[in-house]
């Protein structure tokens, strides 16, 4: 009886970790996006940071590109800036990283995400 609501317990923690962490990183500047950073704002270390997410079946850079991927597509939509400032803003630290990682997540380049759209 008592080992399903721990269980509950425990799943619910983790679960807000993952939240926690999604909020974080897309809260904070991209240069705090580092796993010290990150645990110290959660008051966790950052072994327990990666071990919990481990367990959810998350990891930290799946949440980084996550949130990556939704601030591009975010100043995609809704700014006309340049792709080389779009993947600035969005931490890549060139816009040919920016452009692999785009096709990965869409098959499209971002211009062309762009383009379709806003059709």
């Amino acid at each position: 009886q008592r080992a399903l609501p721990l269980t509950v317990r425990s799943f619910r923690r983790d679960r807000l970790l993952v939240q926690r962490v999604r909020q974080a990183l897309a809260t904070q500047p991209l240069d705090a996006h580092n796993a010290d950073d990150l645990a110290a704002l959660l008051n966790v270390s950052a072994r327990t940071l990666h071990r919990q997410l481990k367990e959810e079946g998350a990891s930290l850079q799946a949440l980084k590109d996550e949130v990556r991927r939704q601030r591009a597509t975010d100043m995609l939509l809704r700014t006309k800036r340049p792709i080389k400032q779009v993947a600035q803003a969005a931490g890549f630290q060139n816009e040919k990283s920016f452009i692999r990682a785009f096709k990965a997540w869409t098959g499209r380049s971002p211009g062309d995400w762009r383009s379709e759209q806003l059709l």
